[in-house]
């Protein structure tokens, strides 16, 4: 968008990784200002403010919490107050959306299943929720809108030095076509999460650690095993808080922060994540007696912080990220909130323009909105039509999904009518879907689909299982795969259900 020519690969699916395993929070972090990390906060406010209000309306939702104040633990009343106060301040949001303190006694009005043992009262307040796969599918989607090469599935494997002995080109595999290719460029920016180090050792074996590894675990438990009416905040003894978020049928909870060591490829919860959540549950709402039988679906991920902080506790590291320049001149950026992903891009192509001796032109991305929120020209005469003849509720699905890119789905179900139905009974998907995701979204498999375009792991997890028969045969029928590749991918998913309800 400012003038340069742009590659980007991705070693797997977009968001395959930690940009699909998060909270699913696009907010300023209230647990940070007792860490005095006010600039981290006031930044991701005003990013989350931006998302929800202009570049991504249409996944970047309002969401209200409850944060119970229990005596002898977490927050007193007067730092919430305070705390909140200074958060509204740097969202600067109107008055209708401001926190407010509450009584004990209004705190279990509002949310019946809370523990009146030691309530002292407590506040609601509002943050905001997104699709954190979608958020990134749609940035690398913009991208190649505006002339980007971009690719998932395709592995950086070396890089191959220039004559001065800077790289001069990325050795890249297509991991589905099983071929290589060079990719020859100026500047390289690594920003590979979890991997940045591997990344950066490519081109100098010696290089030090930067980043500092740690995981967080969600859980996902049916809304009949869990029945909250609201979001909230619980705090445990050690000044962690926990998010039980009821999203349709299912709540998410989360989640966890402890160092890890171990295959970054294969992150998953275990026995003492699960018991960790399940004890803040149970003693902020001990009506729940939840077990570990009752999980329907988690996720794990990875947070690649930086390793200055290596001597704090997890909790208390700092979440700003960190720009580092090789000798050689590859940008290395590491650390960073989903929420700020927007300004730390702008940084990173600031520093590359002055690198390229390029004039720094306005960054664009602040005023412009993500492909879902701007308008799109009709795929064919009747989409609109067929988008408002669809069931009110599978319209809001494909909005909020889709925003005005849902008109290409409503152009399939043109195409094809046997498409508008649900994938599965109950579930929230339809096979338009699917056909959109492999002919715009660059969808090659059946947990792209499942996992990362429509979440229907943690959104739905019953249903998507039900659903993964019916939504393979589609992706064969559009990508060509045999009989034996389409049970093969409905197996694979099984199995990762499987795991996914039993960690």
């Amino acid at each position: 968008m400012r003038g340069l020519a742009v590659a980007m690969v991705e070693a797997r699916d977009f968001a395959s990784e930690t940009s699909s395993r998060s909270s699913k929070l696009i907010h300023g972090g209230f647990r940070y200002l007792p860490q005095l990390q006010f600039r981290l906060v006031r930044s991701a406010l005003r990013e989350r403010e931006l998302l929800r209000r202009h570049t991504a309306p249409h996944l970047v939702r309002p969401i209200r919490f409850l944060f119970p104040i229990y005596r002898g633990r977490g927050f007193s009343p007067f730092t919430m107050a305070a705390g909140l106060l200074l958060y509204d301040f740097f969202a600067r949001i109107p008055r209708s959306e401001r926190h407010r303190s509450i009584s004990a006694e209004q705190m279990v009005g509002l949310e019946p299943m809370l523990s009146r043992e030691g309530l002292a009262g407590g506040a609601l307040y509002y943050d905001a929720w997104a699709d954190d796969a979608r958020i990134t599918l749609e940035n690398a989607l913009d991208a190649a809108l505006h002339g980007a090469a971009v690719a998932n599935y395709a592995s950086m494997e070396e890089f191959c030095a220039a004559r001065d002995g800077s790289p001069g080109a990325a050795l890249v595999r297509d991991r589905l076509a099983g071929r290589t290719f060079e990719v020859r460029a100026r500047i390289f920016v690594n920003a590979a999460g979890p991997w940045v180090d591997d990344v950066r050792r490519m081109e100098d074996k010696d290089a030090a650690s930067s980043v500092r590894l740690t995981k967080g675990v969600h859980l996902v438990f049916p809304l009949e095993r869990l029945p909250v009416r609201e979001s909230l905040v619980l705090g445990d003894d050690g000044g962690r808080i926990v998010f039980i978020m009821p999203h349709g049928q299912y709540v998410l909870v989360g989640t966890t922060d402890t160092d890890f060591e171990g295959d970054r490829a294969a992150v998953s919860a275990e026995s003492a994540d699960v018991q960790y959540l399940l004890n803040v549950v149970g003693e902020d709402l001990p009506g729940a007696k939840l077990r570990a039988e009752d999980i329907a679906s988690s996720f794990a991920g990875l947070r690649a912080l930086v390793v200055a902080d290596s001597g704090r506790a997890p909790s208390s590291v700092s979440r700003e990220e960190v720009v580092l320049e090789s000798g050689s001149g590859m940008l290395t950026v590491a650390g960073g909130k989903l929420t700020t992903h927007r300004e730390i891009a702008e940084k990173v192509v600031n520093r590359a323009m002055a690198k390229l001796g390029r004039a720094r032109a306005k960054c664009p991305t602040a005023v412009t909105p993500l492909p879902g929120a701007r308008p799109v020209a009709k795929p064919c005469a009747d989409a609109e039509s067929v988008l408002l003849g669809l069931a009110p509720q599978t319209r809001e699905i494909l909005d909020s999904r889709y925003g005005s890119r849902a008109l290409f789905v409503a152009g399939i179900i043109a195409e094809r009518p046997d498409m508008a139905g649900a994938l599965a009974p109950g579930c929230p998907a339809i096979g338009a879907e699917v056909v959109y995701a492999v002919r715009r979204e660059m969808a090659h498999s059946l947990a792209d689909f499942m996992v990362r375009r429509t979440s229907l792991v943690w959104r739905a997890p019953a249903e998507a299982e039900a659903a993964a028969p019916r939504a393979a045969a589609i992706m064969a029928r559009e990508l060509g795969w045999d009989d034996a590749r389409e049970r093969s991918e409905v197996e694979a998913f099984v199995i990762d259900m499987s795991r996914r309800r039993r960690p």
